[in-house]
């Protein structure tokens, strides 16, 4: 009884709780800090670029 309960459980929670793509942090990003960036009009900013060259956020200062 209990191992059908606990089977019962895990697929409601499977159903609930989103799951995340192991490959989506095997992409390499990190945040960096540099000290021209063209997209602040060269100014500093701190950017989460990943190894595709890819840099979605960019944060000027």
């Amino acid at each position: 009884m209990y191992k059908r309960l606990e089977a019962v459980g895990t697929r409601l929670l499977a159903r609930l709780v989103p799951t995340t793509e192991a490959a989506a942090s095997a992409a390499g990003c990190s945040w960096n800090t540099y000290p021209s960036c063209w997209q602040c009009g060269y100014g500093p900013c701190t950017a989460n670029c990943c190894s595709s060259g890819a840099c979605p956020t960019v944060i000027c200062f």
